[in-house]
């Protein structure tokens, strides 16, 4: 404050009333919220001038960019603002500032007065005047009407602390008699000298300076940062001295020691083999900190906490979070009882020493070193790789925890769960695995093939979990079990299954909300792309899985920004125990490999045109700033790159140029020409796009250029999904598949191709391998060929490049395809993503 330089006109005779007018609480007269933006105005500099006056005060200055004037007059000593703006808040906040600018500069004109006390009064840290209590607490305020007795009264603050931090109280002390110096009734009147008002004048100058706060209900100042309180009695405190006597409670002079750093620990018991309780423990200088107050204000999240007797104490910032993590377990589960596998958001942090009973170290042990049952019930046929999952699956199950089955697509991830269901039962209860619509099909047709006597209920409309409370198994979609969320609050489960349950990822979503209120006895997730968007994915898997164990929503989002990659390898290494994800190139080495190519495209000269004509529309509109842009206007940019990519592809997905002619695309013409060798070899291929408009564009093509050819589509208008599907397998001819990427990503096998196409690769390389993995899956006997078409020199080449460039973060995490990462932050302009660039293939 001391470097503002706002300008200042009074006269003597001014500043002498508005001295003794500043004597009143004038503070009243503005709401908490005013008062608030005044200091905050002062504090920043916001005066411009002040000019004062016997009759007013005229105030100039900027409030949040805006020039404004207020005036500050008194009529029957009562306090009005006039302002120059039709905001009335506004005008108060500026003569809120202004105000505590006139009482700077009383503070700073008035000559301070002799600082010589009377003899008996004691000033020294290690005394304390007989009338205060060893507790802290105030002294008597005397009654209303006391008489002030002299104009040579010493101002006495008396010291005090607590967990809300540093207070005081203001006496007049007149031959050792204390009288209340701060009150409705001691400020007013012409009983004050004007000695007495200089002081008044100057300890609230004082105070607000060093943080205090003035309560005209316990009539006291506070200082409510615990963390600025060691600094105030050790810096600003003897300059008060000066001025004022103040005396200090020995909980207030414990405050100067500093801020000294507690020891933490924890302590786990188990209770009936199923669940535990953790009692921690604050040790400070070896001694236990048994204050439940303090405590709990640390699990709330505080890291500084005042304790009575001791000052000041703390925990880390790493500590504080443990903490805090801890307590929303806590409260999640809401009977302090928590489940086993809680525990483990505990293992390897280091800045908590846990110690386990011996019971539970046992238990840890046993989860980490699973065995195998040699006595199990599952089918013959099974892989090794394939009943291995089942055991570990049942392992986690036996020991309290819950698995993510993770295998990437195509090794049985459905065989390994009914196995599972049908070899470990929970006796008496039901189970329900919950699916896409589109792979209830798959589900029914693989339990009729290899478990045949397993009853089994399909959830439908009209249809109820009550119908039967006989054991069995439901099989319900995704949008079917949110229908009927009502009623999983009556039923238990044994087991309960996600498939795909990356379906999940949204937290916020009523399809989420339904599948977290199952009750079940054992909780599975399955999906080959744990991590198909965002990193947030994985935290709402693990919710549905094992709530609390990854932390809140909150705090996992804050570390993960922070330090994306350090982040994501904490979190793996956490997860690990629950993670099982294996890749076909590790565990089927008789299938046969996976050859992947860019199939770079160029431009016909309509393409080349339109393409540059959008990317320079879009540059005009947006500018060149990416990283802004993208930050304020993301639907704006995703509306631009999907155009961009649309006459990539086609000129005729643009839907003003739906008549373009099919010859008029690059792709089409390299898809062509190719597709012809395939058919003319004997070879099956599945065309993939995720613009269903595109397919149909081929399908016209390929019935002009390939007449015969026997053609099978699948999008997601197709009513039958199995119809096409056998067709396609079963067929002996050659064949080609048109397949839209949202309805074959999932649920379907198609084996019995060896050509891939993707016809519109983008960013995010989980959805393709979803799509590749239709192909590429056990019972494939030939070498699969994978071909991306790309238009050479635009934005699909851009990301492409990325792509084999960057390996994104999330591969460190579960060890599978990438993806959840922005890919527009590689990129330091819009020119650089969207430009076109020459073709050097030409036309």
């Amino acid at each position: 404050m001391d470097c503002r330089s706002a300008k200042r006109l009074y006269s003597s005779d001014a500043l002498e009333v508005w001295f003794r007018k500043l004597c009143q609480d004038w503070e009243r007269a503005f709401s908490e919220g005013q008062l608030r933006e005044g200091r905050a105005c002062y504090r920043d500099g916001g005066i411009r001038e002040i000019e004062l006056t016997a009759e007013d005060a005229i105030i100039h200055g900027s409030w949040r960019d805006e020039e404004s004037y207020a005036v500050i007059e008194w009529n029957h000593n009562k306090l009005h603002v006039r302002g120059s703006t039709e905001d009335i808040s506004r005008g108060k906040c500026l003569a809120a500032a202004g105000l505590y600018e006139i009482e700077e500069l009383i503070a700073e004109e008035i000559s301070p007065l002799p600082t010589e006390r009377p003899k008996t009064v004691t000033t020294s840290d290690d005394e304390k005047p007989a009338a205060e209590s060893s507790n802290g607490d105030s002294p008597p305020v005397p009654s209303e009407g006391t008489p002030i007795l002299s104009d040579t009264r010493e101002l006495q603050l008396d010291f005090s602390a607590s967990e809300l931090g540093l207070d005081f109280a203001v006496y007049w002390l007149d031959n050792n008699v204390k009288v209340a110096a701060l009150g409705e009734d001691a400020l007013t009147g012409d009983s004050l000298s004007a000695a007495d008002r200089e002081k008044l004048i100057r300890l609230a100058n004082f105070a607000r300076k060093a943080g205090f706060r003035f309560s005209g209900e316990t009539n006291r100042y506070l200082l409510a940062r615990l963390d600025e309180v060691p600094g105030f009695l050790t810096n600003e405190l003897p300059r008060w001295r000066k001025y004022f006597a103040c005396l200090l409670t020995p909980d207030a002079l414990a405050l100067k020691n500093g801020i000294r750093d507690l020891d933490i620990s924890a302590q786990a018991h188990e209770i009936n083999g199923e669940a535990f309780e953790l009692n921690w423990r604050f040790e400070l200088d070896g001694e236990n900190i048994s204050e439940l107050a303090a405590q709990n204000r640390f699990f709330r999240g505080e890291s500084l906490v005042f304790l009575k007797g001791r000052g000041l104490v703390r925990v880390n910032k790493r500590q504080t979070e443990a903490l805090a993590d801890w307590r929303s377990s806590l409260n999640q589960q809401g009977n302090g009882v928590l489940p086993l596998y809680l525990l483990c958001s505990l293992f390897g942090r280091e800045e908590v020493k846990l110690d386990l009973s011996e019971g539970l170290d046992s238990w840890r042990r046993r989860l980490t070193s699973p065995g195998s049952d040699k006595k199990d019930k599952l089918l013959p046929i099974l892989r090794p790789y394939q009943r291995h999952g089942c055991h570990w699956l049942a392992h986690l199950c036996a020991n309290g925890c819950h698995g993510l089955l993770a295998d990437e697509m195509g090794l049985g991830k459905t065989l390994q769960i009914l196995s599972l269901l049908v070899a470990h039962p929970v006796a008496g209860k039901r189970s329900i695995i919950v699916c896409p619509a589109s792979v209830v099909p798959v589900w029914q047709s693989e339990l009729r093939k290899f478990f045949p006597d397993q009853v089994c209920r399909i959830l439908r409309k009209d249809e109820n979990f009550s119908v039967s409370d006989e054991p069995c198994l439901w099989i319900a979609s995704y949008t079917q079990l949110r229908r009927h969320k009502p009623q999983l609050d009556q039923v238990n489960f044994g087991y309960a299954v996600l498939d795909e349950a990356q379906y999940i990822k949204n937290p916020e979503a009523k399809v989420t909300q339904a599948c977290m209120s199952i009750r079940a006895e054992h909780r599975i997730a399955m999906t080959g792309t744990p991590l198909e968007n965002r990193f947030l994915d994985l935290w709402t898997i693990f919710r549905f899985l094992m709530p609390g164990l990854l932390g809140s929503r909150r705090r996992f989002e804050e570390h993960y920004q922070a330090d994306p990659e350090g982040f994501m390898k904490k979190v793996g290494v956490q997860i690990a125990p629950f993670v099982l994800r294996r890749t076909k190139d590790k565990v089927l080495k008789e299938l046969p490999g996976k050859v992947e190519s860019d199939l770079v495209c160029s431009m016909t000269e309509l393409q080349r045109r339109l393409y540059a004509q959008l990317a320079e529309e879009g540059v005009a509109r947006m500018g060149d700033n990416l990283g802004e842009y993208t930050a304020e206007n993301t639907f704006s940019l995703l509306t631009l790159l999907t155009r961009l990519r649309q006459v990539s592809c086609d000129p005729g997905l643009l839907p003003w140029m739906k008549q373009t002619d099919w010859q008029q695309s690059g792709k089409l013409l390299t898809l062509v020409d190719r597709l012809r060798e395939v058919v003319a070899s004997g070879h099956k291929a599945v065309v993939f796009s995720q613009f269903v408009s595109f397919l149909d564009r081929v399908k016209l093509m390929l019935d002009i250029e390939l007449p015969g050819l026997e053609l099978h589509t699948l999008t997601g208008k197709t009513a039958d999904r199995a119809k096409p599907v056998e067709a396609f397998q079963s067929t002996k001819n050659p064949a080609v598949m048109l397949v839209s990427l949202r309805a074959g990503g999932t649920g379907v096998t198609l084996h019995s191709a060896d050509y891939v196409f993707l016809l519109d690769p983008w960013w995010n390389p989980a959805v393709e391998n979803q799509a590749i993995d239709r192909v590429h899956r056990i019972g494939q006997r030939k070498t699969v060929f994978v071909y991306r078409l790309v238009t050479a020199g635009t934005v699909e080449d851009r990301v492409q490049q990325l792509k084999s460039s960057k390996r994104f973060l999330f591969e460190e995490t579960m060890r599978a395809a990438p993806g959840g990462a922005d890919f527009t932050q590689y990129f330091h302009s819009l020119h650089e993503l969207i430009d076109l660039l020459p073709d050097k293939g030409g036309d």
